[in-house]
């Protein structure tokens, strides 16, 4: 009798031939053993790969051709259910609490202190129904600026992304959330809560260790309006993402005001 089951999917396939331990693997040695060959054949592993780099499954690492390896999460640094019901018990502050005063010091002592020029900070967590391409596509904050180099003859444009965690929240999965955003933005962040009431979370390290191998920043505070506490533990690095991504990016998640004035600025 013929074997009728259909095969799984692709993107199921490649995160089966990735180590567990996290070590990437070739991208070229992953297209064989797929036998995905030719053009057609690449285009189709390129297009599962990036939907599971975007699901937060899987991450990009370097080699010749790229790698890819997949993301880890250690069960033990996630916050127990119904860890967020308890927040306010604590006295701490919820997420959405947290964004008016970050906002305020991005474009205020952060912006001064790094030497940016935003022309839009913007809280892009409450973009109702609006549909920004899939999971984890849809960071909480955005900074944006375009510098202009006396030496050099064309503008710089710049995106940062922000993914805000409370203390009772904190854990690796910031950082794959960060990546995500990265496909379209030049810098990524995570901003973590912790108050000085408190002791840092166990998995603080973890997320500093993840972030420091991806390039992703992370700042540190205990109040989220006072950037005397706030302490930047990884200096996120510049990646350049695809033009049409980018493009992408501000047109679907910044309102039409902020896109006014870039538009305005790159002229």
């Amino acid at each position: 009798m013929t074997d009728q089951t259909a095969p799984a999917p692709l993107e199921e396939r490649i995160l089966s031939l990735l180590p567990n331990d996290g070590k990437t693997r070739p991208n070229q040695e992953l297209m064989a053993t797929l036998d995905l060959i030719g053009d057609e054949g690449k285009e189709l592993f390129w297009q599962a790969r990036d939907r599971l780099v975007e699901d937060g499954k899987a991450v990009r690492g370097r080699g010749r051709g790229g790698s890819t390896g997949r993301v880890i999460v250690d069960d033990s640094d996630l916050p127990e259910a119904g860890a967020g019901d308890n927040a306010q018990e604590l006295g701490r502050q919820s997420e959405e609490d947290l964004y008016e005063p970050l906002l305020k010091v991005l474009v205020g002592d952060w912006q001064s202190d790094k030497g940016f020029e935003y022309l839009a900070v913007e809280d892009t967590s409450r973009a109702g129904r609006r549909h920004t391409g899939g999971k984890w596509t849809r960071p909480d904050l955005v900074g944006v600026e375009v510098q202009v180099f006396t030496y050099l003859p064309v503008k710089t444009l710049s995106v940062h992304t922000f993914e805000v965690k409370p203390a009772d929240m904190i854990d690796v999965t910031a950082v794959y959330e960060a990546l995500a955003h990265r496909r379209a933005a030049t810098h990524s962040y995570v901003l973590l809560h912790v108050p000085d009431s408190e002791s840092p979370p166990a998995a603080l390290e973890a997320v500093i260790h993840e972030a420091r191998r991806h390039g992703i920043g992370v700042v540190v505070f205990s109040e989220p309006s006072d950037y005397a506490t706030w302490d930047e533990r990884v200096v996120a690095d510049r990646v350049e993402p695809e033009p049409s991504a980018l493009n992408e990016f501000m047109r679907v998640q910044l309102p039409d005001s902020a896109q006014g004035r870039i538009e305005k600025a790159v002229r």
